[in-house]
């Protein structure tokens, strides 16, 4: 069966009834069962026994060639089945056994807010690892699972969160520059105009085009970079290329090792934000050669709200010498009596204790992000990777076959390199047309809230941006769908498409083809 027409004549009634077919035949619950999945509370968990006891990750037994599998991983999250959700790049919802548990770390702090952690190591020794300390565990944790030494974790609370103690600890000198793009996110966007307005800092940006075909190469983005980072810089002054991995605007993604190799050949120190990162893609940090890694674990990990992945790079000095940084979290820099601070421009502290450690901090939700993160090392990173971008590039096809291949602001690319769950498109014929903007962008979001008031409920997203670093104001619109791994399925896709498709036929604006 053709993408084409996979999308088509799938109505609300068809979905669910549907659902919930493949769902008793692949053994997971009951005919009863499946609109009412959230009553019960997590599996394996007795009623009335909700947040009482750690539990560990679920395992999905079966092949993950067959739908049966990802049916099964589906149903270890708290959605409910009429509910589809498509913007995991704003925010993941997080397994139920991650739910439970969080609950049962806060019980345990509010308990005994001295010794919860020992109490907890006693209960549950198997689930709750103390060497080289409950903290320190867990950085281990995140370290193996994407390439990077313990000491180089940091569990932060965010994307901005991150990249605020990145600039922070970055002595940042007039005349040194920032080489960054036309399309960042407030969380690295934000830090960069700091360090404009408040150290002098000289900003490059590249200007990042709307569109992307098929045949765009990794020598190509490296192009657009390499100007600004030849350029001369004055005697003294570091340089820094500070970028997205994914640009949310339209999910492109960026080849990052090759370009943090081309930063290096002139001399640029490294700033990479990944808050798609972390949970989407098979990340390496020490092959990626970046100096810094800023991620979110309430996205695409389902770590649950205020937590994230920092990577700062304390491997590799010798070949490749390290970034002048002073922490950005001060908490443990230093005191009023050591005057200097004995760590005054040292590079000798380690950061998964001098940046971790500021004051009172959210470990039950950190530790929970962790819980997701062995949940998703127990099915595979790769597998969760491989399988949403496959749902993705079904979706691309869905929109090719339905508007033209012009309508995705970025196409389906052979290149892995560029390949993402992340799918941006406008279905109408004055995509590209600025004094159309204010119409399309009124009837897309007219669109999202029509979609979100059905049932199934669907929750995507639109996203805009500017044409050119020159237009005065944002000018481009599209829908950005998120397709996750693991808790998104074909049969989704095909619904929410068909749905698009006849709100987009309804809106009234002329469509493309």
């Amino acid at each position: 069966m053709t993408s084409s027409k996979q999308g088509s004549g799938l109505d609300r009634r068809d979905f669910l009834k549907g659902f919930a077919s493949a769902t008793v035949a692949a053994g997971l619950v009951g005919a009863g069962e499946v609109l009412a999945k959230g009553e019960a509370g997590p599996p394996g968990v007795p009623p009335g026994q909700f947040g009482r006891n750690l539990l560990p990750p679920p395992t999905i037994s079966g092949p993950q060639s067959g739908e049966a599998y990802w049916a099964k991983v589906r149903k270890t999250f708290s959605l409910p089945d009429d509910y589809i959700h498509m913007n995991t790049g704003t925010t993941g919802s997080p397994p139920q056994f991650v739910v439970n548990n969080l609950a049962v770390y806060n019980r345990y702090k509010a308990e005994d807010p001295r010794d919860w952690g020992s109490n907890l190591a006693v209960d549950f020794p198997t689930l709750f690892p103390t060497s080289p300390s409950a903290t320190g565990a867990r950085q281990a944790q995140v370290a193996a699972a994407f390439g990077a030494n313990p000491d180089e974790i940091v569990l932060s609370y965010n994307t901005t969160d991150a990249c605020n103690l990145i600039f922070a600890g970055t002595p940042w000198q007039p005349g040194d520059r920032i080489v960054t793009t036309s399309f960042e996110h407030p969380a690295l966007a934000g830090p960069i105009a700091w360090a404009r307005d408040y150290h002098g800092v000289q900003v490059v940006i590249v200007d990042i085009p709307s569109n992307f075909t098929d045949d765009m190469t990794v020598a190509d983005v490296l192009g657009w970079f390499e100007p600004a980072l030849a350029a001369p810089l004055g005697e003294g002054n570091k340089q820094y290329l500070a970028i997205s991995e994914i640009f949310y605007k339209n999910g492109l993604r960026m080849p990052i090792p090759e370009l943090c190799t081309m930063a290096r050949a002139y001399g640029a120190f490294s700033i990479i934000d990944s808050a798609h990162g972390w949970g989407m893609l098979p990340i390496d940090c020490h092959a990626y050669g970046a100096d810094f890694i800023a991620g979110a674990g309430h996205k695409w990990l389902c770590g649950g709200p205020g937590t994230g992945i920092l990577y700062v790079r304390t491997s590799d000095a010798a070949a490749n010498p390290l970034p002048p940084f002073a922490m950005g979290n001060f908490f443990l820099y230093g005191n009023l009596f050591a005057d200097p601070s004995s760590w005054l421009e040292s590079r000798a502290w380690n950061p998964s204790v001098y940046m971790q450690f500021r004051g009172e901090s959210n470990t039950p939700a950190v530790y929970a992000m962790t819980d997701a993160l062995s949940f998703f090392d127990r099915i595979g990173v790769q597998a969760i990777y491989e399988r949403g971008v496959a749902l993705g590039n079904h979706l691309k096809g869905l929109v090719a076959g339905q508007w033209g291949r012009n309508a995705l602001w970025v196409q389906e690319s052979s290149d892995a390199r560029f390949a993402t769950a992340l799918t941006c498109f406008n279905p109408f014929a004055a995509k590209d047309d600025t004094a159309s903007f204010a119409a399309m962008n009124t009837a897309i979001n007219t669109i999202l809230s029509d979609l979100a008031a059905e049932t199934p409920k669907v929750y995507i997203r639109s996203v805009t941006w500017r044409s050119s670093q020159l237009a005065p104001a944002d000018n481009r619109i599209g829908f950005r769908i998120s397709t996750h791994g693991v808790y998104n399925s074909y049969e989704e896709v095909d619904y929410v498409f068909a749905r698009l498709a006849h709100h987009v036929a309804r809106s009234g604006l002329t469509q493309s083809t």
